[in-house]
């Protein structure tokens, strides 16, 4: 049999030239970055957010500061926030992270979480079984939430615990209100967090502003905002990827084309390296990042493209059932991306992710319509097939976005449902109210034989059929309806479960048989809001 973990432990080894094995610049962002760490191992807790462009640099700094923390003695936890769009994975990084220190410190968790594991699940699956949903339960994402917190506390009564949390840009609203949480409520322990974002990404209207003026307001949180390379640092950067001193000419160059931008100048210089240095690159961003993956041999390029599609990393044997290939040109292509710097090696799993999101952004982007809806499917029905390719708490709702994207609404309804029943037992209500929003959008483009498969029981906790038989009566629109408006309500969208009830209302009104146990219900729930 072939061995993935094998393979991507070989892969990750090989050796790039792209990337400047000298750390440029940085140095006061770095020196904030340890001093919280030296106030928090004396018993202050730390909170930093790290902000600046696509590309400026930011994963190389958390880097060096996780080496320097490493170094210290501290215990570094990471988790990444997952880009699966309107349907993320809800609270992903500190999933992720928890897991990381499960791995770490197995004894110590176990003792911090003694007695309150169930609830504790909801976040870390590993723990046990996650127990009922308690839906109608308003204090119960309140009371995960303070469970959370004490648990890190817990954890960092006799060590320095570093949690990064990387890429807010992408978080669910579940994890931005864990996030909150954590940073108005965090008073013990020696811990430091740092969230990282994209500060280009942050328009008028993301949903991470408004938290980001939140905690501007809070004097325990320090902002730190990375600009991009001086030409004197540009100059550095060149030298150490080039291993020799760089002509004048080519940092004029290099500066004036990446303005100063970390990541583009990896990129310039890979390409003049992989092309034949005569001509100019096209001035586009999107060009330039796509660049060097044209010049990858063709199944490296395929398996480029599928993983650009398959979310922000895809496992091995998910990899391998969607591409088709052979095990060994499946390897072959992967060391072929590897050793181009494009792909990586994912440190805690057995998968693959670009090096950098936006070369992957660029890859997806460059997909014809039809074969991202193809690729999809293909993800979809190797998941389908295989459930034990991903992990559990991450099933349901991959599938949900694999089989919409894959524009099958009599596949994506019952899928979208399933994640959002998923989503509801981890109390993640502003996620389910999404999902629930996708499935009242596929409502009508699903095949009548297929919403007349789906039970009320098995989808609509929060409103069972009124005088019907919950096993052989057929999930209705309003029953999602019910749904969605307590989800909203639950997550804090009151205005949004006010416009829910008085639409379902108005279907009632306007249907030829009268309900009146339903439109009690909604009557009461619009009281209670």
């Amino acid at each position: 049999m072939s061995d993935p973990l094998g393979a991507c432990a070989m892969l990750g080894a090989v050796e790039t030239r792209s990337v400047s094995p000298v750390f440029v610049g940085r140095a006061g962002e770095l020196t904030a970055l340890t001093e919280a760490l030296s106030r928090a191992t004396a018993g202050e807790p730390q909170a930093l957010l790290v902000a600046g462009e696509a590309g400026v640099g930011k994963t190389r700094l958390v880097e060096e500061f996780r080496d320097a923390a490493c170094d210290a003695g501290a215990v570094v936890a990471l988790g990444g926030c997952v880009e699966l769009g309107a349907d993320g994975l809800p609270f992903a990084p500190f999933s992720t992270a928890l897991r990381s220190l499960r791995r770490r410190l197995p004894e110590e968790l176990s003792a911090a979480a003694d007695g309150h594991e169930g609830e504790l699940a909801r976040l870390l699956p590993e723990l046990g079984d996650p127990g009922g949903s308690d839906a109608g339960d308003e204090d119960a994402t309140a009371r995960l939430f303070e469970l959370t917190v004490r648990l890190l506390e817990r954890l960092a009564a006799d060590r320095t615990l570093v949690l990064v949390l990387e890429d807010l840009h992408w978080a669910d609203t579940s994890t931005r209100h864990l996030l909150t949480y954590l940073l108005r409520t965090l008073r013990r322990g020696r811990i430091v967090v740092v969230a990282t974002y994209r500060a280009d990404d942050i328009h008028r209207r993301h949903p991470l502003r408004p938290l980001l003026a939140e905690l501007d307001r809070m004097r325990t949180i320090r902002r730190i905002e990375l600009s991009r390379f001086t030409r004197t640092e540009v100059h550095r950067q060149l030298t150490g990827i080039l291993a020799a001193e760089p002509a004048p000419g080519l940092v004029d160059d290099i500066f004036d084309r990446s303005d100063g931008n970390a990541f583009f100048v990896e990129e310039l210089v890979a390409s003049r390296s992989c092309g034949d240095g005569t001509g100019p690159l096209s001035d586009s961003l999107r060009d330039l990042l796509l660049v060097r993956v044209e010049t990858l041999p063709e199944d490296a390029q395929r398996v480029a493209r599928i993983i650009a599609e398959g979310g922000s990393s895809v496992e091995h044997g998910l990899l391998a059932a969607v591409s088709r290939l052979a095990e060994d040109d499946l390897i072959g292509a992967l060391r072929a991306a590897v050793g181009a710097n494009i792909l990586l090696a994912a440190p805690d799993d057995d998968g693959y992710r670009f090096r950098h999101s936006l070369v992957r952004e660029a890859v997806s982007d460059d997909l014809l319509p039809g074969e991202r809806s193809r690729l999809n499917r293909r993800y979809a029905e190797a998941l389908e097939a295989d459930p034990g390719l991903v992990r559990p708490d991450e099933r349901a709702t991959r599938l949900a976005t694999y089989w919409y994207h894959a524009h099958d609404p009599a596949k994506a309804l019952p899928a979208v449902l399933d994640a959002s029943v998923a989503t509801r037992k981890r109390h993640a209500y502003a996620e389910q109210l999404r999902l629930l929003e996708r499935a009242m959008e596929l409502w009508d483009e699903a095949p009548a034989e297929v919403r007349a498969g789906l039970r009320p029981i098995d989808y609509a906790e929060s409103y069972p059929a009124c005088g019907c038989d919950p096993d052989t009566t057929p999930l209705r629109h309003l029953d999602l309806l019910a749904e969605a408006a307590v989800a909203a309500r639950l997550c804090g969208e009151r205005e949004r479960a006010l416009k829910i009830g008085r639409m379902a209302l108005r279907v009632l009104d306007g249907e030829d048989e009268h309900d009146p146990l339903r439109a009690a219900w909604f009557w009461a729930e619009q009281a209670r809001l």
